[in-house]
């Protein structure tokens, strides 16, 4: 006996002699998980693009802590009137509530620009502030005023903005602002706090709304056994185990981890009903007792092949630099061990407690259960008898599929992210229709003395150098070279010391935007919106291109900010996308031989090839595009799709032991398992729907395709894994005629 039997043996031993101990302390790690869930936190922001070592985040936050050491919460004032007095007398009033407001360091409206202009005096004259307005240069004018009926304003705020934000949302509330005169805040700071009140919401969401339609499934689909709904329980208990280990080990949960929570129920439920199928089955032809031991020791072994497989083609996301991505990582394969265990342990122990009886149709005839299962008996025996066709064209589809993969764009701006009717991106939208792109492209520059001349004066060569290569995406650069311009006449000076008294004349807050110390400068792109992939093109060129201006000996340039996180993140996922897909190909190859060691362990890689390439078919068709999530589709299809294969590989396997013919074992094993596997997979699939339910644009289509994944996974199990029996038992008989 294998130390692997053993382990099952004794974990038999144990649930047969002790039901309700072993039930007594999985209550008790069920309310210590309780205990410890409050110790959760969740994880947004720039942080869940890179992990905290990858070099461009390291450049990131060198950028953020030297230029962006101030918070921003924008002001969207939507007016009939823009430049009326009465609006502009309000808004003096609302910046002074506004100040007042612990955190807060200063506010600017076109209040403040119009009054400063007129000796920090606003004029009562509609006329005279039109005056003035247009006496201001026009690209602030443009900044402050973009249209008829916009102005906008900003808050500058310092330590933790988002305590700030309630406040500031309440003093608008409460201001006495003219008819038609409307506020809405936006900016970085918003948009995480609004971004993580979402993702607190999605989780209550997502988990209720896959319980709720796991229950429908279970109802509908599982009424061949008794307690139809018990597998809730077990996954239940274990998404409580996965909270209380995610709670004592302070782990975080991101966009991504909030992905896996259906996908750990939609499994787990899997694992439930495969060992209920199992006990059902045994106990028509054993006592109880022998029913549990045999389940405990097929199923679990099976379900725990399964699991390891699923376990594999998830691990190799932790291969990205992607927190998104090890988050849902994470989060599902601890969530896999929980449900396995509190099944493996709670489901058997509890079913000696209540003495579980096998449910028999009262009608004397064929259930709908067993006519189904006859039905794909036959459909195995006449895949078994001519496999050949089918096996070419799955495989040709399949071809076409990882032909086309490439072609299939990746989304990795927030417009793929975030819930499209969040307030904050709302106003962000709003101010990107009017401005722009708010995300200009940071380009952070390094040198001995970045204040030199030399330095300076390829600075602004090198703007105007970019801007001639995108003159339709670059609308403005900005940085040391513009700042001097403005102080200078419009242009540079020719000396050393010249250029030392210009900066001297500068203000420090100006300058502070753009120089930090002396050996880091910062200049800005302003750029139309551009999509993820002319993000990731526009960096390359610019990496590439600063060395044709001929920098002076030392100087460096860097791409930073949101620009470099959107850009860099594409980069990556198309780098790691079949980088994934290969390695849990390998890994779970690797395991079968180790585990089987059998020329049929090899059976199960074909149907997931299939799948794989159906899954590009699809989403090529449609139109649906990669994310962060969906870009390691191919691992997780891998890691789903074995568990179906491989417990249909198990059956046969265990079935072949005792008859000698390939088709008998074949026809057999589909009928024994088949419809527990259609069931499973059927709930599984409505667990992964409620994915389907989020707000979020990137866990949606996660959801479509993981559930038209589990769907072709079925296919492939059911009816592909048949035919590729079918000819590794010819090719196995073959080498026994020749060996004997």
């Amino acid at each position: 006996m294998s130390l692997i039997d053993r382990f099952y043996e004794g974990v038999a031993d144990l649930v047969i002699a002790r039901p309700a101990q072993v039930l007594l302390v999985m209550v008790l790690l069920f309310l210590a998980s309780f205990a410890v869930m409050s110790n959760l936190t969740m994880e947004s922001g720039d942080d869940i693009y890179l992990s905290a070592d990858d070099p461009s985040m390291i450049w990131y936050k060198t950028y953020t802590k030297d230029y962006s050491g101030e918070k921003i919460v924008l002001l969207y004032i939507t007016t009939p009137k823009p430049l009326d007095f009465s609006v502009l007398y309000d808004l003096q009033i609302l910046e002074k509530e506004l100040n007042r407001i612990p955190g807060v360091i200063g506010t600017q409206t076109i209040a403040d620009v119009i009054a400063s202009a007129n000796g920090g005096i606003l004029p009562r004259s509609n006329a005279q502030i039109k005056a003035i307005f247009e006496q201001l240069p026009e690209s602030d004018q443009e900044e402050l005023v973009p249209d008829d009926l916009h102005t906008l304003g900003m808050i500058t705020a310092e330590g933790d903005p988002t305590s700030i934000l309630d406040p500031i949302q309440s003093v608008i509330e409460n201001a006495d602002l003219p008819p038609g005169t409307n506020i809405e805040i936006s900016g970085t700071d918003a948009f995480n706090e609004q971004m993580l009140d979402n993702m607190t919401k999605q989780i209550v969401v997502l988990i209720l709304g896959a319980f709720s339609l796991m229950f429908v499934a279970l109802f509908i689909l599982f009424g061949s056994v008794r307690y139809r709904l018990l597998p809730l329980l077990f996954v239940l208990i274990g998404m409580v185990y996965l909270f209380g280990f995610l709670g004592l080990m302070r782990i975080s949960i991101n966009i991504g981890a909030i992905g896996g929570f259906p996908v750990l129920l939609g499994l787990g439920i899997d694992y439930a009903v495969q060992f209920q199928s199992r006990l059902n089955d045994e106990l028509l032809v054993s006592p109880l007792n022998e029913a549990v031991r045999t389940t405990i020791c097929n199923t679990g072994y099976a379900v725990l092949n399964a699991m390891i497989a699923t376990a594999l083609g998830f691990i190799v996301l932790f291969i990205t630099p992607l927190p998104i991505l090890t988050g849902f990582t994470q989060t599902a394969i601890i969530g896999i061990i929980c449900a396995y265990g509190a099944t493996l342990f709670g489901f058997p122990a509890l079913a000696l407690l209540i003495n579980y009886q096998p449910k028999v149709s009262s009608s004397g005839g064929l259930s709908f259960f067993d006519t189904y299962n006859n039905f794909l008996s036959g459909l195995a025996l006449r895949i078994a008898k001519a496999p050949v066709i089918l096996l070419v064209f799955v495989l040709m589809l399949a071809g076409i599929g990882l032909a086309v993969d490439d072609r299939i764009a990746i989304d990795t701006t927030m417009d793929s992210m975030v819930p499209p009717d969040m307030p904050a991106k709302v106003v962000m939208d709003k101010v990107t229709n009017l401005l722009g792109s708010q995300t200009p492209v940071e380009l952070l520059i390094t040198a001995p003395d970045v204040t030199n001349l030399n330095a300076v004066k390829w600075m602004d060569r090198y703007g105007v150098f970019i801007s001639e290569v995108y003159p339709d995406k670059i609308i403005g650069v900005t940085g040391i070279p513009s700042l001097v311009r403005t102080y200078n006449n419009g242009t540079i000076p020719n000396s050393q010391t010249e250029l030392n008294n210009v900066l001297a004349s500068i203000p420090a807050d100006e300058k502070d935007k753009y120089i930090a110390g002396i050996t880091s400068s910062l200049m800005e792109l302003e750029t139309v919106s551009l999509t993820s992939q002319q993000s990731s093109q526009m960096r390359k060129v610019i990496l590439d291109t600063t060395d044709w201006v001929e920098p002076p000996p030392g100087l460096s340039v860097r791409t930073t900010g949101e620009f470099e996180l959107n850009a860099i993140t594409l980069d990556y996922i198309e780098y790691y996308k079949p980088l994934m897909t290969i390695l849990a190909f390998i890994m779970i190859f690797l395991f079968l031989i180790i585990a089987y060691r059998h020329i049929v362990s090899a059976a199960p890689l074909f149907p997931i090839i299939c799948v794989v390439g159906w899954n590009a078919v699809v989403m090529w068709i449609f139109s649906i595009y990669y994310t962060f999530i969906t870009a390691s589709l191919g691992a997780i299809t891998i890691g789903v799709s074995s568990e179906y294969t491989i417990l249909m590989m198990e059956r046969y396997l265990e079935e072949k032991r005792n008859t000698p013919d390939p088709n008998e074992a074949i026809q057999k094993s589909v009928q024994k398992i088949g419809a527990s596997i259609t069931v499973s997979g059927l709930v599984t699939a409505f667990g992964f729907s409620a994915l389907l339910l989020s707000s979020f644009p990137i866990i949606a289509n996660f959801g479509i395709m993981t559930v038209i994944a589990v769907v072709f996974s079925l296919i492939g199990a059911i009816v592909i894994m048949p035919a590729i029996f079918s000819i590794m038992g010819r090719f196995e008989e073959r080498i026994m005629k020749r060996k004997s």
